[in-house]
C-alpha cells in the first residue's frame, strides 16, 4: 500500500483504545485517539483523511452526534471513512446512520481488518 491512511480511534474506554493502537501500529496503520466524540470533530476539522473508528456509546458527544455533525459539514465528511464500533443491539439500532462500515462489539482482529483494508484502498 503506497499510503496507509491513519486510523482515528474513537473510544471512551481506554483499554479498547490501547489494544486497537497496539493491533494497527502492527498492522502498519499509523492511529490517533480521541476519547470522545467532540475531542475526534476537532481533530478532524485539519489534517489528511483518515478512517474513523467511531464509537457509539460515549459521553460528552456520542457516535449518533459525531455523525450527525460530519453530515452537516459535507467536506469533512466527504475526506474520512466512518466504521460504527458498538455492541450489536445498539448497531440495530443505528441503521438510520450513514457510515461506510459497521463493526460489533466483541470483534476479532480479523474482523477488524476485514473492515479496514477496503476502506483503506478506497483512501489511499
Amino acid at each position: 500500500m503506497a499510503h496507509t491512511p491513519t486510523i482515528l480511534i474513537v473510544d471512551d474506554d481506554a483499554a479498547i483504545r490501547k489494544m486497537l493502537v497496539e493491533v494497527l501500529s502492527l498492522e502498519g496503520y499509523p492511529t490517533e485517539t480521541a476519547t470522545n466524540g467532540q475531542e475526534a470533530l476537532d481533530m478532524l476539522a485539519t489534517g489528511a483523511p483518515r478512517i474513523i473508528l467511531l464509537d457509539f456509546m460515549m459521553p460528552v458527544l456520542d457516535g449518533r452526534g459525531v455523525i450527525t455533525q460530519l453530515e452537516d459539514d459535507p467536506a469533512t465528511r466527504a475526506r474520512h471513512r466512518v466504521v460504527l464500533v458498538s455492541a450489536f443491539t445498539h448497531l440495530e439500532t443505528v441503521r438510520d446512520l450513514v457510515v461506510d462500515g459497521t463493526l460489533p462489539k466483541p470483534f476479532t482482529v480479523v474482523q477488524l481488518l476485514s473492515v479496514l483494508e477496503p476502506l483503506a484502498k478506497s483512501i489511499a
